[in-house]
């Protein structure tokens, strides 16, 4: 293999899935939440990751706050702005929230575009009101 056939190969590789990423139908969905302890939580949201996948979700990362790791912020790449909400708006969802201990209303906002390389911060952003909401 050749230099320029070694490049080439190594720029289309990490061109791939970039590209992969920046799909025009999907949508990102922001869900922040407190919760009782971290580790209980995770275990709950971690064992969902099938159901997610099932429903939709393409990929996701999890950030908390330094010093407070019970703020938690949940970022998701969705196949399209239809299959986020009903997975937001479905009873089974809200049930494993509770039982992961999930004690504060989500505040759920969906977006075009990856939040995590956002650039302007001051764009005003709407939260979800989702259907039937019992607070957590």
């Amino acid at each position: 293999m050749t230099r320029f056939q070694f490049a080439a190969a190594f720029c289309c590789a990490i061109a791939l899935p970039v590209a992969a990423q920046d799909q025009p139908d999907t949508v990102w969905m922001i869900v922040q939440h407190d919760v009782a302890a971290y580790s209980p939580w995770r275990e709950v949201f971690d064992s969902g990751l099938s159901t997610r996948q099932s429903a939709g979700e393409l990929q996701f990362e999890i950030l908390t706050k330094p010093g407070a790791p019970v703020a938690i912020m949940a970022i998701f790449e969705w196949t399209d702005a239809d299959a986020a909400l009903a997975f937001a708006n479905d009873p089974a969802v809200r049930n494993a929230m509770q039982a992961g201990g999930v004690i504060s209303k989500p505040v759920i906002t969906l977006h075009d575009t990856d939040p995590r390389f956002w650039t302007d911060l001051n764009k005003p952003v709407t939260p979800i009101d989702l259907a039937a909401d019992d607070g957590g």
